[in-house]
């Protein structure tokens, strides 16, 4: 009992001793994917292989529906809580079908304390990528991080973030899932609000607003264009492009 004790201790330390060692060297394919386009980048997350996460991406980002939720809460005009939940289809047979037909190119790894890494995918075996590595230093600023959502006449664009705190691979996908997220409530118009009365012994009433965003939308050709690794802000960006012909709403019968 006493060496399992000692052991525990001992692992303890190892672990406030020495933080989780994250990588400040990125492929150019992983931070710039629009250079690279017709590939595939696959995560190790939640337990999921690399080629299983770059199928799913794959099928996802060729043709999926999304159907989400957003709940905004509002005091005094200003929000001070979103809570939303989003979940994607896509078919079966799309998965089918890419499985076995994806060849791995070029592979690097983000956090060597978590055994975390990422592999860049071909849909053609006879394909050799040879892509530089980056240091973080060598990286100019994006001037779309102060942005959640803007479009242009062809396109519309998503910027997701989330903190890097914790596991890197889950952090980058999460940003990621939310950049899709932002274009799709953006372009939702069916807002639905409820407001309560909030009744205060010593401030008296207080009005609260909650509004409702439901979304149900067919998205095809997902394009991951940019990623940035902020380290001093311990925050991941992900910059995503959707064509405005390729978002589509069965609650509106828009195409």
């Amino acid at each position: 009992m006493l060496k399992r004790v000692q052991l525990f201790t001992f692992v303890c330390v190892l672990f406030l001793t020495f933080p989780v060692i994250a990588s400040n060297l990125f492929p150019e394919w992983f931070l710039y994917p629009k250079k690279y386009p017709g590939f595939v980048v696959g995560f190790t997350y939640d337990e999921t292989s690399e080629r299983t996460d770059a199928e799913i991406t794959a099928c996802v980002y060729r043709e999926c529906v999304l159907y989400g939720t957003l709940e905004i809460f509002q005091n005094s005009g200003e929000d001070y809580l979103k809570n939303s939940d989003y979940y994607y289809y896509y078919s079966p047979d799309s998965l089918t079908a890419i499985r076995g037909h994806l060849y791995p190119q070029d592979r690097f790894i983000i956090s060597t304390f978590n055994d975390e890494y990422v592999t860049l995918f071909s849909r053609d075996s006879t394909v050799q990528v040879s892509a530089p590595r980056l240091e973080i230093e060598q990286i100019t600023k994006p001037q779309w991080l102060d942005k959640d959502f803007f479009e242009d006449n062809n396109y519309y664009y998503g910027v997701g973030i989330y903190t890097s705190i914790g596991r890197e691979a889950d952090a980058w996908k999460t940003a990621e899932e939310h950049a899709i997220f932002n274009i799709v409530t953006n372009v939702a118009v069916q807002m639905h609000s409820l407001q309560l009365v909030l009744q205060d012994e010593n401030q008296g009433d207080a009005v609260e607003e909650i509004s409702f965003l439901k979304v149900k939308y067919l998205l095809r050709n997902i394009q991951v264009l940019e990623r940035y690794p902020d380290r001093q802000d311990q925050l991941f960006y992900v910059l995503v492009r959707i064509a405005k012909k390729d978002v589509v709403s069965p609650l509106l019968q828009k195409e």
